[in-house]
């Protein structure tokens, strides 16, 4: 029998359990012992409990600490070696100076040929004595220079700098940093595996270890100063150095940059990002989205200076994203030795072998534009605060182009569309509201004695009556809740108590989408008769702080769980076509609050959305405005008095 991860158990010299987990055996060499272990220190079996949690989350994270400290060590090998390569290659040639002019030369010869017609490829090269074969695999220009004019001028002004022996290198030099600001890294990979002749130990077979030692490769042909040029030869031609085209498309980083940025356009991306929440104080969830955009581009382009940031890397990165595997996690790529861009690579392959095969099995998935446009409105919403601030620049990320994004459903590729009336009625027809088999997701949507007016059951009803967002659902606290006297509060015409929910986003784990969000939301009459207050005292008196439990969860966590099991009951108890969610009861309480002639500006007000005029976005809708308009809301669809006889059975 295997050894079990984790587990604590009795020891004869104490009173208190032993904690065990088990070291994995990929890292023991690291840790030193096969086993980690740890007096809980009590004997309170809750206490206990919660410490033996604390130790399994504190050995998990340890362990992919190790994992990831053994992922990178390939990587730190392979630059030593390449470091070692090119010292063995200057002792072979006699200087630095002429080792790199050599491999500037060579990688200059690999580009310049990308740009020759496929059946011109393929030709025996010499190198120091050495003839080597360029394979004539992909036929596709190395991203470069892209106009044959550009090309052409390249090649005239290689005739008059390159191979004089006084100033070699000295244009090649501007392309190799071209490369390193582009990242093109797979397409040079003939002439980057040279130095595998020179060094032999240096392997290039994963992915990761091959981006960083192109990486390093180019910065190093980049980066490099030539002793034996003759003096200021580089100011004496600067006016031809330039790479045709490339300064439109971006700024080539070069040993001794001529312009220095200055001000907030000076500072990285990375920190970019600081100045804008500082300045827009955003929702969590806003921070968050922002926070996974940078760190993507950060991983595929790299912590550039705002100031470089050019609008051809942001469409680089648009397109890059658009075509990264789903659920793809930096922990998994890590895990797997795998670059974010190597992933992209390899799912690109996929997408295209399928497009080959004449789309025979089922397409493989796609980020939905939703998404891609997310992560470069991050970037737009961060250079907009820089301009702003600083009053100079350009957003480069404005108004990029989002293929395959439409808020229009005709364009979208699976729109959500609203629910209809009949599939309304199916809903609050189905066994979690008349009466179902158990508490079990698959026994939920089966005809039973059983009510449980829980999560699923008010979330349902809430989006029936005020079409929330899912997320203003799950984080609503007991102290949200209140109760107005109507007739002390509004006059001796109105009667009774109305129930409303206060919608901050500033309570522990709360956020709200737009400012619009935070409102107050009155409670139908109709779910008070089906028992929320009641729900609400009972939850009260229990201790608890929240509408719903979380399960030692956070309330982002609980949402996405929630969002999946009201999808998923929808797919058992209504329609399992995916045009149709949980979201799209916020689509049809839209609908038929215009049909029931409920005023705009009082609608949005309930449902948090964005005003739409000027006047609409003075003053807010008050409870007695929503009081009354909700009793206009046509909700005939439901038939409340079967769901209040089967109320009685409630568990």
């Amino acid at each position: 029998m295997g050894r079990r991860m984790s587990h604590s158990v009795k020891r004869a010299k104490s009173k208190n359990e032993q904690f065990r987990m088990a070291v994995p055996p990929d890292i023991r060499h690291l840790v030193g012992k096969i086993e980690w272990t740890a007096s809980l220190g009590t004997t309170d079996p809750v206490a206990a409990a919660a410490r033996r949690g604390e130790l399994i989350a504190l050995y998990k994270n340890e362990v992919l600490r190790l994992r990831g400290q053994l992922a990178k060590k390939p990587v730190e090998d392979a630059l030593a070696l390449l470091d070692r390569g090119f010292e063995r290659l200057a002792g072979i040639r006699g200087s630095m100076d002429k080792a790199i002019a050599e491999q500037l030369t060579l990688l200059a010869s690999t580009v310049i040929d990308s740009w020759l017609p496929a059946d011109q490829l393929g030709q025996p090269q010499d190198w120091g004595g050495m003839t080597i074969w360029e394979a004539p695999g992909d036929p596709e220009p190395v991203p470069s220079i892209d106009t044959e004019p550009e090309r052409e001028i390249f090649r005239v002004r290689a005739a008059l700098l390159e191979g004089t022996g006084r100033t070699d290198g000295i244009l090649y030099r501007r392309l190799a940093a071209l490369l390193l600001e582009r990242r093109v890294f797979k397409p040079i990979q003939f002439a980057v595996s040279y130095m595998t002749s020179i060094e032999p130990k240096l392997k290039l077979n994963r992915d990761d270890v091959h981006e960083a030692v192109a990486a390093a490769y180019l910065e190093r042909l980049a980066g490099h100063r030539f002793n034996s040029w003759p003096a200021n030869a580089e100011a004496a031609v600067e006016a031809i150095l330039s790479i045709p085209g490339a300064a439109a498309r971006a700024h080539v980083a070069m040993p001794s940059s001529q312009t220095v940025a200055t001000g907030l356009w000076a500072l990285p991306l990375s920190k970019g990002l600081e100045v804008w929440i500082k300045a827009r104080a955003p929702s969590v969830s806003a921070v968050t989205e922002a926070t996974r955009s940078v760190s993507r581009f950060i991983t595929l382009v790299g912590d550039m200076t705002l100031a470089d940031i050019t609008r051809p890397h942001v469409t680089e990165f648009r397109d890059l994203i658009a075509d990264m595997p789903p659920r793809s996690t930096p922990a998994k790529l890590a895990a797997a030795g795998v670059t974010l861009r190597a992933a992209i690579e390899a799912y690109r392959d996929v997408r295209q072998a399928w497009k080959d095969s004449g789309g025979k099995d089922a397409e493989p998935e796609q980020l939905a534009p939703g998404t891609v446009k997310k992560d470069v409105g991050a970037l737009s919403q961060i250079l907009s605060v820089i301009v702003e601030e600083s009053g100079t620049g350009v957003n480069v990320a404005e108004g990029i182009l989002i293929h395959g994004y439409s808020k229009k459903k005709s364009r979208q590729k699976k729109p959500r569309l609203s629910l209809t009336s009949a599939m309304m009625q199916k809903l609050f027809d189905s066994p979690l509201f008349t009466g179902c088999a158990g508490r079990t997701p698959a026994k939920r949507h089966r005809a039973g004695r059983y009510i449980f007016q829980d999560e699923l059951y008010w979330a349902f009803l809430f989006g029936v009556m005020s079409g929330p967002r899912l997320r203003e659902i799950g984080q609503i606290a007991l102290s949200d809740v209140h109760s107005s006297d109507m007739r002390r509060t509004y006059g001796d015409e109105y009667e009774g108590h109305c129930t409303f929910v206060h919608i901050t986003g500033t309570g522990a784990g709360q956020s709200t989408k737009t400012e619009s969000s935070e409102r107050f939301v009155v409670i139908h009459d109709r779910l008070i008769e089906l028992g929320f207050d009641d729900y609400v005292a009972r939850r009260r008196a229990a201790g608890k702080t929240t509408l719903f439990d979380f399960n030692g969860r956070s309330a982002a966590s609980f949402v996405k769980t929630l969002s999946n099991r009201l999808n998923r009951y929808i797919d058992e108890a209504v329609t399992d076509d995916d045009r149709y969610v949980f979201h799209s009861m916020r689509h049809e309480f839209t609908d038929r609050a215009e049909l029931s002639e409920i005023p705009a500006r009082v609608a949005n007000s309930i449902k948090g959305h964005a005003t739409v005029g000027v006047a609409d976005s003075y003053g807010s809708v008050s409870i007695l405005a929503q009081y009354e308009a909700l009793k206009k809301l046509k909700v005939n669809f439901i038939d409340w008095e079967r769901l209040l006889r089967a109320r009685v059975r409630t568990h």
